[in-house]
């Protein structure tokens, strides 16, 4: 994956709620315009207009910026409408990850070799991410020790909400939960954006969930022995 590190993305967590919210309002409305309108005005709790306004942005910018086709949008608000809340964490994790570089090669560099070892990750561990980055993006070295702290925080809660870390101050790396059908939404989405049926399960995105390459491979031969039958 490329691109630069955006400073806000990550900066407001996970915002499982509002999102949520967003995704029942968007079904309603149609429209990302109207549905961050309806949500500035009427939905969200937050005090400051300029808090949810950043908040209404951030959503929008982690679920349409990349234009995605119609049947995505669909089988988000479908996991938001679930009362059990695993299938739109797992879906959110994948797709805020997919929009947000800098959460993406974090997992992929950072969290995933943390499998075969020590599984506490901290504030830290962040911090020495960015460090280890700046070559690569030389937008790091910009930022404030506000925004960096900001945002190695911000990192952190952000994947615990959505199921990959544990705890509250003390973080640890736990495997999130996957519902089948999520799953499937994530080999339509690689099969839509042309990867080869024989490719799919060796795609960088399976590790967001700290899957191997077998249960990968077990998940695409269910998938694909599905589909053949109908």
């Amino acid at each position: 994956m490329v691109g630069s590190y955006l400073p806000t993305m990550a900066s407001k967590a996970a915002l499982l709620e509002e999102t949520r919210l967003f995704l029942l309002t968007y079904e309603q409305k149609k429209q990302v315009v109207l549905t961050k309108q309806t949500l500035m005005r009427d939905i969200l709790a937050q005090r400051s207009r300029k808090t949810r306004t950043l908040i209404a942005e951030i959503i929008s910018s982690r679920l349409v910026r990349w234009n995605p086709p119609d049947w995505v949008l669909q089988d988000l608000i479908a996991f938001a409408k679930e009362s059990n809340l695993d299938a739109l964490r797992a879906a959110l994790l994948l797709h805020v990850a997919r929009q947000d570089h800098l959460l993406y090669d974090f997992v992929q560099e950072v969290i995933v070799p943390r499998l075969q070892g020590d599984r506490r990750i901290v504030v830290a561990d962040v911090q020495t991410f960015f460090d280890q980055s700046q070559k690569a993006h030389p937008e790091v070295g910009h930022w404030s020790f506000e925004t960096r702290l900001r945002l190695a925080r911000g990192v952190l809660a952000t994947l615990r909400d959505y199921g990959l870390l544990k705890g509250a101050v003390n973080k640890d790396l736990v495997y999130p939960t996957i519902p089948e059908h999520v799953v499937t939404h994530l080999i339509r989405l690689l099969l839509a954006e042309g990867i080869p049926e024989t490719q799919i399960a060796d795609h960088p995105d399976w590790h967001i969930w700290l899957w191997s390459a077998s249960q990968a491979q077990a998940a695409v031969a269910r998938f694909l022995k599905q589909e053949h039958s109908t």
